[in-house]
């Protein structure tokens, strides 16, 4: 009778701390399958379409959040938080999960339902890393849990991507006219290619903030007077892009993440790559991962919505076309312009929240950027946060893409979105 008693005793001791809870479990899991799928986008020709990209990742760190957010003791759902997220599954209240398997399921489950242009091989590919997983947890865990938490990582996917498909994001131009008038964008050189992204405003983004959220008007007036404000703007990128240093261009290169298959880096996976980074450096358990990534996402998808709003409200032309008007003809920057308004800046809009966003969770704290090391590209190393998001931003006017002071106002108005995804609270008021 003892020893029943006793065993019974320690199965219930087991229960009360295993499987542990998210916040306990090691992300490693999740710092692997987004350096994997970084491998298999990275040769994709052609290469994912940037914005496309960025608003899919977005969705699936809102997924993995979701997806593991049960195991947080007294977490909420962002369903609560965010602008029309209707109601995710939950879990048995009464039965146990291995979080790390719900986030592989959750995250094979979303790579395959989000991202475009994967071949039936990287979908094997995919497949097979998601079993290699399931196989290691089979050491530790038994069946009924494994396919419960397996099931459950599905079941959130799939209610994040049916979510998704309703969000009405559309980059198309049609049935957009530009608009005239003096200063107002025309194409660009050398492809003269038609806009994008003019609707990019009327999707439903994360955050309601994010539903009219714009930034002010462009802080220089324009002018063609030579003597104008505009002028010397303009005047600069054409200055800097005559003289440009070795130094310069290769930070403009490093962040010119478009440079295409097996050369550039797909967008997101230059800032998921910082992101993993610091969560390593923080030893950042499951859940802590799992929010990171969430809040990140929401700018990557918020970002572009906020900043595409500017553009095409203000319209502003591009330097390389002033330059060639009024200045020097025959001029071309160092990197292509997209097909897109100037002001605000494309990259700053997407980079400062995104990094504000690490910035309020862990201060700004130093930071190596290593997102090329498999092109054998030393990393670049910077004492804080803000002052990468600074390089980032002042690259684009090395490049010959932006006048100073839009990314100056760029970086104003992107930490200000920042500010608002990190004041996102994912723990109940009672704090249980």
């Amino acid at each position: 009778m003892f020893v029943i008693i006793a065993g019974l005793l320690f199965s219930c001791k087991k229960n009360d701390h295993w499987p542990p809870r998210a916040t306990e479990e090691s992300a490693d899991v999740v710092y692997d399958w987004y350096k994997f799928i970084a491998k298999i986008q990275r040769p994709s020709n052609p290469q994912p379409v940037i914005i496309l990209n960025n608003r899919n990742f977005g969705y699936i760190g809102v997924g993995l959040y979701e997806a593991v957010s049960p195991g947080i003791k007294g977490s909420v759902s962002l369903s609560s938080r965010l602008y029309q997220m209707p109601k995710m599954p939950t879990p048995d209240a009464h039965k146990h999960y291995l979080w790390r398997a719900v986030a592989n399921a959750a995250l094979a489950s979303m790579f395959k339902q989000f991202l475009t242009g994967l071949t039936d091989a990287n979908k094997v590919s995919i497949d097979s890393l998601e079993e290699a997983n399931n196989k290691h947890f089979r050491l530790s865990t038994t069946e009924d849990i494994l396919s419960r938490s397996q099931a459950f990582g599905q079941a959130v996917a799939n209610a994040i991507y049916n979510w998704s498909t309703t969000d009405n994001f559309n980059l198309s131009d049609q049935g957009y006219v530009p608009p005239v008038f003096p200063g107002a964008w025309v194409r660009t050189p050398p492809a003269f290619a038609n806009p994008v992204g003019p609707f990019l405003k009327d999707s439903r983004p994360f955050l309601h903030y994010s539903l009219t959220s714009v930034a002010p008007a462009p802080p220089v007036p324009y002018s063609a007077d030579p003597k104008s404000d505009f002028y010397k703007a303009a005047k600069e990128v054409y200055d800097i892009g005559k003289n440009l240093t070795d130094e310069q261009k290769a930070m403009v290169d490093w962040y010119n993440d478009s440079g295409g298959a097996g050369v550039g880096l797909p967008a997101p996976y230059h800032l998921l790559s910082v992101v993993t980074w610091i969560l390593e450096k923080q030893n950042a358990k499951l859940g802590k991962a799992a929010e990171m990534y969430a809040k990140t996402g929401i700018a990557q998808k918020d970002g572009p919505i906020v900043t595409f709003r500017a553009k095409y409200k203000y319209n502003l032309i591009r330097p390389v076309s002033y330059v060639q008007q009024y200045i020097d003809p025959g001029w071309l920057p160092y990197v292509n312009n997209p097909p897109y308004p100037e002001y605000t800046s494309g990259l700053a809009g997407l980079w400062t929240p995104f990094l504000q966003v690490l910035i309020r969770e862990f201060g700004d704290i130093p930071v190596t950027d290593n997102a090329y090391d498999w092109r054998g590209l030393a990393p670049r190393h910077f004492a804080s946060l803000s002052k990468f998001a600074e390089e980032a931003a002042i690259s684009r006017l090395y490049g010959g893409l932006h006048y100073r002071f839009t990314q100056t106002a760029t970086l104003a108005d992107g930490k200000a979105l920042g500010d608002k995804i990190a004041a996102i609270h994912l723990i109940n008021d009672k704090g249980y």
